[in-house]
């Protein structure tokens, strides 16, 4: 059965959230939400549900401008109404009926040195000043994937577009399927925690507990109305407070468009494809630029949203243009985003604080890649090592559980064997851009030449890398390739191979029916996922309103294969 993508789950439980469904079809919403919460190759077992949901392609539209507000989520996790009086169902049906909100954000906690972002939300827009830097407006539109950043002191705008994220077409309706149906997710204690008083008002609270993750939703003790939100979690910790729902609002404060008379720059934001690199020149800005040349205390969220002010005022006697601004943002927000949305495995190190920049004997940073057995391990030169677990700075925690990585092993066969999940972009004029992401479980004996072979002879392969490392490759035939690969680093347990290649299919209507299922080596599970640019000018058939899915899934065949037949993507022209 094919794997249940995040679009696909949307999709469904907003269906469900305003039906009545029958029994059975229930159930089976509900067993694919914990199958998709719980399946072993889409999710790390370290993770917190919190976490799980922050990593789901369409609710991380929320952290878009580096400010993770998604706090709202942990409403869904809280169990079914407890008690008597104001219910836990009461409290959430204004979240699961408003059309504009107000709330304030705190990331780190409830203290008085805590910057606060405010936020105005109003269908797929959401307006936010940082009280830090009140000259700051920020404009999110979710719908078109965009931010528009200005600076009324100044004059200055940019527009930070948002590089593959799915539209939301409404902030808020996106909780209601969750609202629904996630409750009733195991794994929780739920309790009640009483009457008390809470930003002056009398409240009653609900605490859910998990391992990973603690959300308590106050609610005032006479309305019913949620007033505050806390949700801790193993290196965050956020509060929502001052929450107001269906509050007046004017169009205008939302708009999109760049007042008259303003300076203007575009820069792309790749929330989700921040490498080590870009991590590793993150840690020299701020070393050189605002550390006065050591590195800083933390790398905790929370401690940056604190020094912003202290940040700003740096930046400012910099006097750098709007451009080198805005270079410096993309440049800084790739260095947030790489421990934001962690890919490793286990925890990440910091131990920079007072370090100098330079200092080539002092590791500052290190980290397991996903799949590997080594550890990267960061110096204060940023130069980079692979280091084996017992050869690091120091223990690992103790509850940094270090799990088998997929070992690679050379056998006797001529064939490299592994699994393929590829991603299929789709853009105009029948423009398509293919990831394909190999996991290397064998290959032959003393042999890093790995030989593939596209679908179509006539794609062109334009990178590979292993891991966050390039991969030099040469052409050997139409759609045929010899990658080199690093021989060291397989054996290291670096094993995900990705490979990105174009086509173009002049009548993409027809292609689209009969599209070959061929892996670029032999493989034991193999998946294929589609997904449509804005400018695409297609859709998909069975609902016009996703812009992701997965037309065909297979594991485990009897056999290493490399032809899976073929079948439809589903599309058809936009109406």
């Amino acid at each position: 059965m094919s794997q249940m993508n995040d679009a696909e789950l949307r999709r469904r439980l907003e269906v469900l959230a305003g039906v009545q469904p029958s029994a059975q079809a229930t159930s089976r919403a509900l067993e694919r939400v914990r199958q998709t919460l719980t399946e072993p190759n889409r999710l790390q077992a370290r993770q917190s549900i919190g976490r799980i949901i922050m990593n789901s392609r369409w609710t991380k539209l929320a952290a878009a401008a580096a400010i993770v507000v998604a706090v709202l989520l942990g409403f869904h996790f809280l169990g079914s109404p407890l008690g008597s009086g104001v219910t836990f169902a009461q409290v959430i049906q204004p979240i699961l009926n408003a059309n504009t909100a107000v709330f304030d954000i705190l990331i780190g906690g409830d203290k008085p040195d805590t910057p606060v972002i405010h936020d105005m939300v109003m269908g797929s827009r959401i307006r936010r000043i940082v009280a830090a830097a009140p000259d700051e407006i920020s404009i999110i539109d979710l719908a078109e994937g965009r931010i528009l950043s200005l600076n009324d002191a100044k004059k200055e705008a940019v527009y930070y577009d948002l590089k593959g994220l799915p539209p939301i077409p409404n902030y808020l309706e996106n909780f209601k399927g969750l609202f629904a149906k996630l409750q009733e997710i195991p794994h929780f204690e739920v309790q009640q925690l009483g009457a008390q008083e809470i930003d002056g008002h009398k409240a009653v609270g609900f605490l859910a507990k998990h391992p990973k993750v603690e959300i308590t939703l106050w609610a005032d003790a006479k309305t019913g109305l949620p007033i505050r939100v806390d949700q801790k979690e193993p290196q965050m910790t956020t509060v929502v407070k001052n929450m107001r729902f269906d509050v007046p609002m004017e169009e205008a404060l939302f708009s999109m468009e760049v007042p008259s008379g303003y300076k203007q720059q575009k820069v792309q934001l790749d929330l989700f494809g921040s490498t080590e690199a870009d991590f590793v020149e993150g840690l020299r800005l701020r070393a050189e630029m605002f550390g006065e040349g050591r590195f800083p205390d933390s790398l905790s969220f929370e401690d940056y949203m604190k020094q912003v002010p202290e940040l700003i005022k740096k930046a400012e006697k910099l006097q750098l243009s709007l451009e080198q601004n805005a270079e410096l943002d993309k440049k800084v927000g790739a260095h947030l985003f790489f421990l934001r949305f962690f890919k490793g495995e286990g925890k990440w190190y910091y131990r920079g604080k007072g370090v100098k920049l330079g200092d080539a004997a002092t590791p500052i940073f290190w980290y397991r890649p996903k799949g590997s057995e080594t550890y990267r391990v960061i110096y204060g030169d940023l130069h980079v090592a692979d280091v084996a677990r017992e050869n690091l700075p120091e223990p690992l925690d103790a509850d940094d559980v270090v799990k088998a990585g997929n070992r690679y092993q050379q056998w006797s066969q001529p064939d490299f064997v592994g699994t393929q999940e590829d991603l299929w972009q789709i853009g105009a004029a029948g423009r398509i851009t293919v990831q394909s992401e190999l996991t290397l479980m064998k290959g032959p004996q003393g042999t890093s030449v790995m030989p593939i072979t596209l679908p179509y002879t006539t794609g062109i392969l334009t990178s590979v890398s292993l891991g966050d490392t390039p991969v030099p490759f040469e052409l050997a035939g139409a759609g045929q390739y010899k990658l080199q690969l690093p021989f060291d680093k397989l054996l290291a347990g670096q094993t995900k191979v990705t490979c990105t290649w174009t086509l173009i299919l002049a009548d993409l209507e027809t292609a689209s029916k009969n599209v070959p299922l061929k892996s670029l080596v032999p493989v034991v599970s193999y998946k294929l996922s589609v997904a449509l640019d804005p400018d695409s000018g297609w859709e998909y058939v069975k609902d016009p309103s996703q812009t992701s899915w997965v037309p065909f899934s297979i594991g485990n065949p009897p056999k290493p294969a490399t032809d899976f037949s073929v079948c439809g993507l589903g599309l058809q022209k936009r109406k």
